[in-house]
């Protein structure tokens, strides 16, 4: 059987991971974490439990003008009086409502404008409950049995705060309904004693609620902690396998499939697309004159070189091979490519690299310059890299330290041309 690869976590996350394996194991209720993933927890589901409390309170102030219509039925002498009440109990929700839109960010906010809510709507209840000439008395305080299945079902209050709330809704109807004369001792008796039972049941599924949620909030945890581990490692591996060694330039494959993609998106957008290609000048003179550690720094230097020239979010440096290096320029043009080419040169003089073996005693450059408009032909990427090769051999056949481009002429050397380049710039 093929087992799992082994995902290396950091020093904190394996800490992390550590903890939220010990809870998971935990057996029974789980209503509170250790402080380090409760924070985490409290914030993961505030979001959610947010947008919850908010369509419960809407809900809640329909259901309240939809008892508007037992009042017509069955009280209607009491309207008034009543819609007094409900209107109170409304405004009070729709106040609280209003603060937990507004302070949408803070986490205490939704439980307790919960427990506000809870509690206006158990005194609005108790109220209508004692109004005289009721006649619908018998039967309104099992109305208490709603707002305990709201408070411990419906809204998402956790248990210490479903338990605060269940309690002010018992005690304000044990309030209301014990000194009650209309009605007899059994009357009172058995809306409180269904009461106190939904009322036990509810927080009993309330903390199983608040238990699977929690569990399920610790496998998620767990999961995007080795899901972010395993996809930094995929990126280092992706980053490693497209990234040269020595000079932390794109390597050869990583410039190979950016010029077909480039290519595509300049035939797309109808852009042109230019590569230079890049050849260090007598490098085999260097290497022999000054060892090859010595050589693998001036590729390094180079390298650095060719990244400050270029623009970072469009064009791509990368070693070809060797000594030689390739420029992907996206959107540019022919002039556009002179002009870097005499960026480069300018840059690499500035390194003022001795090189005894050279002609100018200091290391250069030669360019091959290419451009093409891949929506007016139907070559492909590799005709234009053929053709900046070429006129780099041109360029080196010339005398090396200069530019040539597509057109069969090489240009001047650096220092002849750099003028003409930079007013072209």
């Amino acid at each position: 059987m093929r087992t799992a690869p082994a995902i290396t976590l950091s020093a904190h996350d394996q800490a992390l991971d550590e903890l939220i394996g010990r809870n998971l194991a935990r057996s029974g209720w789980m209503i509170s974490f250790p402080a380090a993933l409760e924070d985490r927890f409290n914030e993961h589901i505030h979001t959610n439990r947010h947008r919850q409390v908010v369509r419960a309170a809407v809900v809640g102030i329909v259901f309240l003008f939809a008892f508007v219509s037992i009042d017509l039925i069955y009280r209607p002498a009491l309207l008034v009086h009543l819609s007094i009440i409900r209107a109170g109990v409304i405004l009070t929700i729709m106040a609280a409502l209003s603060l937990v839109i507004i302070c949408k960010q803070d986490i205490r906010l939704p439980g307790l404008m919960s427990i506000l809510g809870i509690s206006a709507a158990s005194l609005g209840t108790g109220l209508m409950l004692v109004s005289i000439g009721n006649p619908i008395v018998r039967f309104e305080p099992y109305t208490f049995i709603l707002v305990a299945v709201i408070a411990n079902i419906a809204l998402p209050l956790r248990p210490p705060q479903a338990l605060l709330a269940s309690t002010i809704n018992f005690a304000i109807a044990v309030y209301f309904i014990m000194p009650l004369p209309a009605l007899l001792p059994d009357e009172k008796a058995s809306p409180l004693i269904f009461l106190l039972a939904t009322t036990l049941m509810t927080l009993l599924a309330n903390v199983r609620i608040e238990t699977i949620e929690r569990k399920i909030f610790l496998l998620y945890l767990r999961e995007k902690l080795r899901g972010e581990a395993l996809l930094h490692e995929y990126r280092s591996l992706d980053q490693i396998s497209n990234t040269d060694a020595l000079t932390d330039l794109a390597n050869r494959r990583l410039f190979d499939d950016s010029l077909k993609q480039n290519w595509q998106a300049a035939r797309l957008n109808g852009e042109p697309l230019t590569l230079l290609m890049i050849d260090i000048d007598h490098f085999k003179g260097y290497n022999d004159t000054y060892g090859h550690p010595a050589g693998d720094e001036c590729l390094k230097r180079v390298a650095q070189a060719l990244k400050a020239c270029t623009r970072s979010d469009r064009d791509l440096p990368a070693r070809f091979g060797g000594e030689e290096f390739a420029l992907i320029l996206s959107g540019c043009d022919e002039s556009g490519g002179l002009r870097m080419a005499a960026r480069i040169h300018e840059t690499i003089a500035g390194l003022a690299i001795t090189h005894a073996t050279s002609p100018l005693k200091r290391l250069s450059v030669s360019i091959g310059v290419a451009s093409e408009r891949p929506s007016d032909t139907t070559h492909e990427p590799r005709n234009l890299l053929l053709r900046a090769d070429r006129v780099l051999y041109e360029a080196k056949q010339a005398g090396r330290n200069r530019t040539c481009i597509d057109q069969h002429k090489p240009q001047n050397s650096f220092e002849e041309s750099q003028a003409a380049e930079y007013r072209a710039y």
